[in-house]
C-alpha cells in the first residue's frame, strides 16, 4: 500500500514512479512541507511578518509549560486549537495520556527583541540569522515536548536525538493527524509545529 500511494505521489510530481523514497522524492517532499508554512513562502518573498498585537496573545496555563519553557504565550486562535489537538492526542495515544509532560509546549511567541537579546547571549540560535525572523515571533509556531534522550535536551538536533523523538507514538500521532486542527510540522525538527488554517482555508492534511 505505501509503495503503492508513494509512486502516485512520484508520478504527480513528474519523478519515476518507483515506490521507493530515494533522495529526489524526499527533496519534492520537502518542498511540498515547506509549501504548506505560510512564514516560509513569506520569507521566500523577502518579507518578514510582524508579530500579532499583544491582545491577540493568551497564556498558557501551568499544565500546559513544559519545565524548559522560554516562553508561555501563544496567538489565542492558536492557543485554542493546540488544546484541541491535545485533548484528541490523550483520548487516542495511551503514551500521551500517561504521560502529562507530553505535547507540553516550551516554546510559543517569542518577542523579536528579546528573542535576538537571548540568541546574542547565549549564541545557540545560529548567530542572529534565526532570531532576526523566526516563525516564534508570528505567535502561530509551538514546539512541543514529544521525548528526549537522556543527556540530550528538548530540541537537540542531534541525529540520535531526532531519530528518538521521531520514533516515539506521540510524534507519529501528530504526523498523522495534526493537520485535523491547522498544525503542520517543520520537517527537521520533530518538536516545531505551525498553525496554518487562518492564512490558508483550503489547507487540507
Amino acid at each position: 500500500m505505501f509503495a503503492t500511494r508513494l509512486a502516485a505521489f512520484q508520478q504527480t510530481y513528474g519523478l519515476p514512479p518507483t515506490g521507493v523514497f530515494d533522495a529526489a522524492t524526499f527533496q519534492v517532499f520537502r518542498g511540498v512541507w515547506q509549501e504548506r508554512r505560510p512564514f516560509v513562502m513569506a520569507r521566500l518573498r523577502q518579507e518578514c511578518p510582524e508579530p500579532p498585537p499583544i491582545n491577540q496573545l493568551g497564556y498558557l496555563v501551568a499544565s500546559e509549560e513544559h519545565a524548559d519553557r522560554l516562553t508561555r504565550l501563544l496567538r489565542r486562535d492558536v492557543l485554542d486549537a493546540y488544546r484541541r489537538l491535545v485533548a484528541a492526542a490523550r483520548a487516542e495515544v495511551p503514551e500521551a495520556e500517561a504521560d502529562p509532560e507530553l505535547l507540553q509546549i516550551f516554546s510559543g511567541f517569542r518577542d523579536p527583541e528579546a528573542d535576538a537579546a537571548r540568541c546574542a547571549q547565549d549564541r545557540n540560535c545560529d548567530g542572529l540569522r534565526r532570531a532576526v525572523c523566526s516563525p516564534h515571533r508570528t505567535g502561530t509556531a509551538v514546539d512541543l515536548y514529544v521525548g528526549q534522550l537522556q543527556g540530550m535536551g528538548v530540541d537537540s538536533t542531534a541525529a540520535a536525538s531526532r531519530q528518538h523523538m521521531s520514533r516515539t507514538a506521540t510524534y507519529r500521532w501528530l504526523v498523522a493527524n495534526a493537520g485535523r486542527f491547522g498544525f503542520v510540522p517543520y520537517v527537521f525538527e520533530p518538536w516545531h509545529w505551525e498553525y496554518v488554517k487562518p492564512w490558508d482555508d483550503s489547507f487540507a492534511p
